[in-house]
């Protein structure tokens, strides 16, 4: 078994994330969105004064320039809006528009419910373990990853 951890490990991911990319972009669809665009809104719904490019960046774990596409095509539709001062781009914050927070808070239920189902019988204590070995791996092979300058 432990020789076959690596391959159950990557297959496993694999798994989870076609699983979790097919029920964002369920969702999304209803508001003519993508998947990277819930992470998004979610975040800056969150945050009491809205959040910077930057700021996003960090807290979604995206690359800004992948943050600024989907922040302007947030805007587009309607959902986000910049707050109006002469600051440089990136230290302008994002905030929601009305639709954008009916939108957000929408997901953001909807996401609960998901973690909720699969969730299902599974122990709380059992889940923060998870999440917790979880968040370790990550780690783990983000120093991996800089140990042999490899870009994500």
């Amino acid at each position: 078994m432990k020789k076959d951890r690596f391959e159950i490990f990557s297959t496993s991911v694999m798994r989870l994330v076609r699983s979790v990319q097919a029920l964002k972009a369920r969702k999304m669809a209803e508001y003519g969105l993508k998947g990277t665009n819930a992470i998004c809104l979610c975040r800056v719904l969150e945050s009491e004064c809205g959040l910077t490019a930057t700021e996003l960046a960090t807290v979604c774990e995206i690359d800004k320039a992948q943050i600024s596409r989907c922040m302007a095509e947030l805007a587009e539709k309607g959902f986000v809006l910049r707050e109006a001062e002469q600051a440089r781009r990136y230290k302008q914050k994002y905030l929601l528009t009305p639709e954008g927070r009916e939108a957000a808070l929408d997901i953001s239920y909807t996401f609960d419910e998901i973690e909720e189902t699969v969730s299902q019988n599974i122990p709380g204590a059992a889940l923060d373990h998870f999440y917790h070995i979880l968040y370790k791996l990550c780690d783990n092979f983000d120093a991996l990853l800089q140990k042999y300058q490899i870009e994500k």
